[in-house]
């Protein structure tokens, strides 16, 4: 903590409450210039960013000052079922109270421009409850949903053209019945004030330059995003950040030691019943519907069932430790040996532990998982949640019935 706390940068600037309706009635503006090249944004014309050329240093700030970080969050984590899908962002955590992170302050990366903030309202006549910016250090790579509950006056305030659309569009957060999205081009410079409290996501990282590869169907996925913020670095702050990677109890650090250190979105393989499986007929995003069959983001060599809203009376994110090596019985095993048509089966399924070693979930005693992969190709899984109130064992020979449910690749 003392090894990151000495490359902060806290400029002392004071910020306001709310965009409140000055957004909604900001209206379009326009700066039309003959000089240079444009690009548009939304309803706004704005001078192209320069290119990242093959730049990957692009960040030279820590966005997170306060005392009370503890560590980064890899990406990849699951909270179904907002996110049945290893998400493609990470958090800041902290050993803080909730009146504590409300008070939180979020800086820029590097030096660059927010081209968007978007306020969220949960009231249309109020104050936005919160905000999500959106910073590019250049052309090819942006980070969006950097997420603060109060905007910093130069945001709240752009100096240089902006324009500003409201709709009913909530983003998929409870509560919201109005946004506001402000298009600009802002310049600002590493360690400015964005804003503070909130979550304090810091992602997803979009850069045009590379793609995700691995996925079993890509056209599903948007392979531009998802990749590791800490990347994006400063050798020495990408150093010092690495070394906070993983989850926290309180003030205690949960290293992740399995590599990829940073975390994946990308967890299919094929042949196996491991990855992300879609619910047919549903649209993604989002990711309610779907399932995912993975390893959890801090700890990789726990197995984790996260489960959208398809399955009767199976939902969320539920961890277990798998056998790694195959035996005769077919039951718990890691989802990287599940590579044929037999029905597998699952028991003492564990309470999402997040950040450390997880306890039996008392509220699945006596429930067992099974799937299957039902087609030639692999490319169909059944899954179904029994209560035959004892172990795989003692239920055995398994079998579906009608609540079955099936997900294809």
């Amino acid at each position: 903590m003392a090894a990151l706390l000495a490359f902060l940068h806290t400029p002392a600037l004071a910020f306001h409450l709310g965009l409140g309706n000055a957004a909604a009635a900001q209206g379009a503006k326009v700066v039309n210039k003959a000089n240079s090249e444009y690009m548009a944004e939304g309803n706004l014309v704005v001078p192209a960013l320069p290119s990242c050329g093959s730049n990957m240093a692009l960040f030279n700030s820590a966005p997170v000052t306060d005392p009370a970080f503890v560590s980064f969050q890899p990406v990849g984590h699951v909270f179904p079922p907002g996110h049945t899908f290893p998400a493609d962002h990470s958090y800041f955590n902290f050993n803080a109270s909730s009146t504590t992170l409300a008070n939180v302050n979020m800086y820029s990366p590097g030096d660059g421009w927010v081209t968007q903030v978007t306020a969220y309202y949960d009231n249309v006549h109020g104050n936005p409850s919160f905000y999500n910016i959106t910073f590019s250090p250049c052309a090819e790579v942006r980070i969006i949903n950097l997420s603060v509950n109060t905007l910093a006056p130069a945001l709240l305030h752009p100096t240089g053209p902006s324009a500003t659309s409201c709709s009913s569009d909530t983003g998929n957060n409870a509560g919201v019945v109005e946004s506001c999205v402000t298009n600009m081009e802002n310049p600002v410079k590493g360690g400015d004030l964005f804003g503070t409290g909130g979550l304090v996501d810091f992602g997803p990282i979009i850069d045009t330059r590379f793609q995700i590869s691995g996925f079993i169907n890509p056209a599903r996925h948007v392979l531009n995003r998802g990749f590791c913020p800490i990347d994006y670095f400063t050798p020495s702050l990408k150093a010092t950040y690495y070394n906070t990677i993983g989850g926290n109890n309180g003030a205690t650090l949960i290293k992740r030691t399995l590599a990829p250190l940073c975390g994946t979105i990308m967890q299919d393989l094929s042949g196996t019943v491991q990855g992300d499986w879609f619910f047919p007929g549903a649209s993604y995003p989002p990711d309610n519907p779907h399932l995912a069959l993975i390893h959890h983001n801090v700890d990789p060599s726990t197995g984790t069932f996260s489960v959208g809203s398809s399955i009767p009376g199976f939902a969320g994110s539920h961890d277990f430790y798998p056998k790694t090596t195959v035996d005769s019985t077919r039951i718990n095993y890691d989802f990287s040996l599940v590579t044929d048509n037999q029905i597998y089966c699952y028991d003492t399924l564990l309470i999402d532990f997040v950040y450390g070693a997880g306890s039996a979930d008392s509220t699945y005693t006596g429930h067992i998982v099974l799937l299957q992969m039902t087609d030639a190709s692999l490319g169909t899984l059944k899954i179904e949640l029994q209560n035959p109130g004892t172990s795989c064992a003692s239920a055995a020979p398994w079998s579906f019935t009608p609540a079955a449910v099936t997900f294809q690749r």
